[in-house]
Parts: C-alpha cells; sequence; structure tokens
C-alpha cells in the first residue's frame, strides 16, 4: 500500500474521529462542533458532495472504457442516496436559509423541520439500519474472509466494481464501533448520532473513492485484479 492510499483510507478515518476531541482540548469548549450548523454536520454534507462528485466521475470513466451498465447505474443510485442524505442533513436548505416549518408538517415531524427522516422510521432507521449492515457484511466481514482465505476480486465476478474492497476496512470499523466504545466513555463534545452520520458519509465518501481508484487503475492497465 502506497503512502497516498494510507493516508486517505486509514489515517484520514482515525483523524475524523479524534476530531472533536482535538478541537475540544485546543479549543475548550464544543459550541461549534454540534448541532444542525455545526462542524460535525457541515463535514458530514461536504463529504456527501464529494462522494457525489467522484460517482460522476466514475460514471465518465466506466463510459470511456465501456464497462457493463450495471456500474454505471450503481454509481448513480451511490448519487441519488448520497444526495437524499445530505439534503436530509440540511432539510433542504431550511438549516441554511432559515425558513418556517409549516404548521401541518409540524404535526408530522417530531422536531419541525422540514425533512422526511423525523417523520418516519421508513425514512431513518431503516435506511441506518440497511447501511449498517452493509457496511458490516460488505465493508469488513466479506473483504476480511477474501483476505484470509487468499481470494482475489476479479471482473469476471459480476458484482467486482460494487463488493467494497480492504480500502474500506478501517472506516466500517469506525462506523460499527463508534455507537458501542462512545457508550463507554462520558463526554459532553461528541455527539454519538452525529458523529455515526458523519463516519456513515466518509465510508460513502471512501467507497466512492476507492471504485475511482480501481476504474484509473484499470485504464492505465495497472491490473484486473484487487488483491481483496
Amino acid at each position: 500500500m502506497n503512502n497516498r492510499k494510507l493516508l486517505v483510507f486509514h489515517i484520514l478515518p482515525l483523524v475524523v474521529v479524534l476530531f472533536p476531541a482535538l478541537w475540544f482540548v485546543v479549543v475548550g469548549n464544543d459550541r461549534l462542533l454540534k448541532g444542525e450548523a455545526g462542524i460535525i454536520e457541515n463535514m458530514t454534507v461536504l463529504f456527501l458532495l464529494a462522494a457525489i462528485g467522484f460517482c460522476i466521475s466514475g460514471i465518465s470513466l466506466a463510459n470511456r472504457q465501456r464497462l457493463p451498465s450495471l456500474l454505471k447505474a450503481w454509481l448513480f443510485i451511490m448519487i441519488l442516496g448520497s444526495a437524499y442524505f445530505a439534503l436530509e442533513e440540511i432539510s433542504y436548505g431550511q438549516h441554511m436559509f432559515g425558513w418556517g416549518t409549516a404548521d401541518s408538517w409540524k404535526e408530522l415531524n417530531d422536531q419541525d423541520e422540514t425533512n422526511l427522516h423525523n417523520v418516519h422510521a421508513m425514512f431513518d432507521q431503516v435506511p441506518r439500519t440497511l447501511l449498517t449492515l452493509g457496511i458490516l457484511i460488505g465493508g469488513i466481514m466479506l473483504p476480511l474472509y477474501r483476505h484470509f482465505r487468499g481470494l482475489r476480486l476479479d471482473e469476471s465476478n459480476r458484482l467486482y466494481w460494487q463488493w467494497p474492497t480492504l480500502d474500506c476496512l478501517t472506516i466500517g470499523l469506525l462506523v460499527i464501533l463508534i455507537r458501542p466504545v462512545l457508550s463507554l466513555v462520558d463526554v459532553d463534545f461528541i455527539n454519538t448520532g452525529e458523529m455515526k452520520e458523519n463516519l456513515f458519509a466518509l465510508f460513502i465518501l471512501l467507497y466512492c473513492v476507492s471504485i475511482q481508484l480501481r476504474l484509473k487503475n484499470r485504464s492505465a492497465g495497472a491490473g484486473e485484479a484487487e488483491p481483496s
């Protein structure tokens, strides 16, 4: 693994998860960290916007290499999912522009916001649970299984492009472990829910980056197989 990949896929997630503690030590308070306009929430949205950019670039690369439509469809689904996640985080602009919430919507939304994830579990807990399971199985268990069994991902696998590789292992572990770890550590400067959403967004971004790198490696003739 080269230094750039080590920095992006393994050091960056650790920096992000430690950032609130470093901020609190340096600044001495958490006023700018938490809340709808806080640094963590804004960082989440930036990660998702970056992921959308990498997906768009990935579709362009896939077109040039005449890769199967399944990959392009998957990247398009990633764009839609990232856009939904980002728009829900900013309540479709409410937190940026400060508009009010209609009384009829307040009756449905338990936080008086113009978003869907506070209306019903179908728009919040269900996607969150599915994403967590996807990260646990696809981002941690299967890459480790392939690694220890000496199996290689190859383009002959129909879902070659969709499977995460070991590049996403560190951020995947952080997503799964952040809640149980924080439940053992009583700190006021970290909002567990916001931090987990932030790590979700970073996982999506790094997953999209890993696909982008694989596409570029293929284009450069660097080989068609991944070690895990």
